[in-house]
């Protein structure tokens, strides 16, 4: 785990979305896509439900959210 995964988490997290994800993080779709997956590989728990409306956040995610918050404040 990354702090660059773990923004692009948190934009996904915010936006509802992969493709709004991709542009607030000024990275493509595909690449943000990735960045989730390697972070649920890692983590070993799907983050995120893909729907046709967007991105919702699972338990898991949830969980992470907040952590990733705490961590991405703390480099700022």
């Amino acid at each position: 785990m990354n702090l660059k995964q773990l923004e692009v988490f948190l934009a996904v997290a915010d936006s509802g979305s992969f493709s709004r994800g991709a542009e607030a993080t000024f990275i493509t779709q595909s690449t943000v896509s990735q960045h989730i997956a390697a972070l649920e590989n890692e983590l070993g728990v799907k983050l995120l439900d893909r729907t046709g409306r967007g991105a919702l956040l699972t338990e898991g995610g949830k969980l992470l959210l907040e952590h990733a918050r705490r961590v991405v404040a703390g480099t700022r």
